[in-house]
């Protein structure tokens, strides 16, 4: 089945994003076809959650972040650039 809309091209950073809402919006943002980076504390959940998505062909990564660190969350954004 086609998304509802295209996000070809585009970068979703989903704070969050490796569980729960987070995963379930990370997913359907990667469906719609854009690239993902799931940003939160946890690494080992940041990658299984990664992993999964590019097991369903989406191109994702992860990054450990904290957002209530500033520094972390440039460093997040820098990571998104450089990937995407």
């Amino acid at each position: 089945m086609a998304p509802d809309f295209d996000l070809t091209g585009k970068v979703a950073l989903v704070t969050g994003g490796n569980g729960g809402i987070g995963y379930g919006i990370a997913h359907g943002l990667g469906r719609a076809g854009a690239n993902i980076v799931i940003a939160a504390r946890h690494p080992a959940k940041n990658a299984q959650a990664s992993s999964a998505l590019q097991e369903l062909g989406v191109h994702a990564m992860s990054v450990v972040t904290d957002v209530q660190d500033e520094a972390s969350v440039q460093a997040m954004v820098h990571a998104a650039v450089e990937a995407f």
